[in-house]
């Protein structure tokens, strides 16, 4: 009996040791994922970049300027308000339809005056590009964004020097008859 009490207690030291080497290899991996966490994300970020090839070491990146062109694009455009459509959905199962109020932002005045120019076309651009959609691809605001995109390109396409920054939907409702 003497013996078997000697052999537990010992096992009982052995599987203590083994849940403290092992909460103490955790402790160091842990320690070190979070040194390696601090340095990639705090340490490296503080330190200045520095400019590689013939610079001395003591200088730092320049931060580019914006391209002239770009530099108008960041000013706030004009709003155009291009109107409220109710156009049919391309799906056949059922009969849908959306009701939509389109705003553009243009760059300046000389496209402002463009876009009244060819309104009929912008209009016409507009409904044949929604009435090619399903309900599917614009249900989401995922849908919505991409829609937004397509009428972007196809506006600045159809203007002779572009110029629409972007569209705006100030209402959009879909209809199931």
């Amino acid at each position: 009996m003497a013996e078997e009490q000697q052999q537990t207690e010992s096992g009982k030291g052995g599987k203590k040791k083994l849940i403290l080497l092992l909460l103490l290899f955790l402790l160091l991996v842990g320690a070190a994922g979070g040194g390696a966490a601090y340095y990639f994300l705090v340490f490296k970020k503080q330190q200045p970049q520095q400019v590689e090839g013939n610079a001395t070491a003591n200088q730092t990146v320049k931060k580019p300027t914006i391209p002239p062109e770009l530099s108008e694009l960041a000013k706030p455009g004009i709003f155009v308000p291009i109107g409220d459509f109710v156009v049919n959905l391309a799906d056949t199962d059922v009969q849908r339809f959306v009701k939509v109020s389109i705003t553009i932002e243009v760059v300046n005045e000389e496209v402002q005056n463009q876009v009244n120019r060819y309104m009929p076309a912008i209009k016409d651009a507009i409904i044949d590009l929604i009435s090619s959609k399903y309900y599917r691809d614009i249900r989401t605001p995922e849908g919505r964004e991409r829609l937004k995109i397509e009428l972007l390109k196809r506006l600045n396409a159809l203007l002779p020097e572009g110029g629409v920054k972007a569209v705006y939907f100030t209402s959009f409702v879909v209809q199931t008859m």
